[in-house]
């Protein structure tokens, strides 16, 4: 525990739009005790380095190259392990991955503490025991197109896709029948430590393969890097399908949709209360109020 007090804490950002929601976000965490690497999506306008830079006036800024990191991509997962890459060339107590559009929900040395006290644990969720085989195979054993952003073709895609993936079904296509690995799913999200850092960044290049051309493997590699390692007994929650308790962020899933709901302002209270660590989603287009509210409770708080 003494070590993990002496070492920053390294956030990795990934973000691709809502700048006024980054930069609140980058003043939430800007700390003398923290380390913040960003990776801005290859697509995204107007995000200058010197403005984000000039949010952070404690903490030290790294930004990691640049790369069209569409929803659902295999390129996603190389932005996260470019974070992790450059944040773990020098050891920190924890690594936490959050997006440009959460927020915290305890002022930092509140967040340190409590992870002073879970020194050693990982913050890794997952959602079963044993992740539902048809899950996996939809989404890394057939082959995928990559998303298009142009509107039109998103349209044909949409259609296409459903075909695309009967007709390999039909003709047997499974690309992972006999990998020699156990896969898993679980949140996007974590809180890592160093130990774990250090592995991802020297295995992942021997599970790289089953993620081209895959569908929201997002939520699958660092699981399935976990669960065919040591690791698997060092998480902090030894359970199952609760995000929640897993990685400390509050995720709302009840829209049953493909994104978590976007929390608002009637959330507010049970947001303060609810005893996370961090929160998503936030959309300052639908309702920049909630967003203002927890930053000044938490600024209120660290004071």
């Amino acid at each position: 525990m003494e070590d993990a007090k002496r070492l920053r804490h390294a956030y990795l950002i990934t973000a691709h739009s809502k700048k006024a929601q980054l930069l609140n976000l980058i003043q939430l965490l800007d700390d003398p005790q923290n380390d913040l690497y960003l990776h801005i999506d290859k697509k995204a306008q107007g995000f200058s380095e010197e403005e984000l830079r000039e949010a952070a006036q404690q903490s030290q800024m790294h930004f990691v190259p640049r790369l069209d990191a569409r929803w659902g991509s295999e390129t996603f997962i190389d932005a996260i392990l470019s974070l992790i890459r450059l944040a773990s060339e020098e050891e920190h107590a924890f690594y936490h991955l959050l997006s440009g559009v959460d927020l915290p929900l305890k002022p930092q040395a509140e967040i340190r503490a409590y992870f002073d006290a879970h020194a050693g644990e990982e913050f890794v969720s997952f959602e079963r025991e044993t992740a539902k085989p048809h899950v996996i195979e939809g989404r890394i054993a057939r082959w995928h197109v990559r998303r298009p952003v142009n509107p039109l073709l998103k349209k044909f895609n949409r259609r296409l896709s459903p075909l695309f993936d009967l007709v390999q079904q039909k003709l047997g296509v499974n690309r992972i029948k006999n990998a020699p690995v156990v896969f898993q799913k679980g949140g996007v999200w974590f809180s890592i430590t160093h130990a774990l850092a250090r592995y991802a960044v020297e295995q992942m290049p021997r599970y790289r393969a089953y993620y081209r051309h895959s569908s929201c493997a997002d939520e699958i590699w660092l699981q399935t890097l976990v669960a065919n390692s040591p690791f698997m007994e060092r998480r902090a929650y030894m359970g199952w399908d609760d995000e929640m308790a897993a990685t400390m962020r509050y995720v709302d899933w009840s829209g049953g949709g493909a994104s978590p709901r976007t929390l608002t302002s009637a959330d507010y209270e049970m947001l303060v209360t609810c005893g996370m660590l961090f929160a998503r989603k936030f959309d300052d287009a639908v309702d920049a109020n909630v967003i203002k509210k927890i930053s000044e409770h938490i600024r209120a708080q660290a004071k």
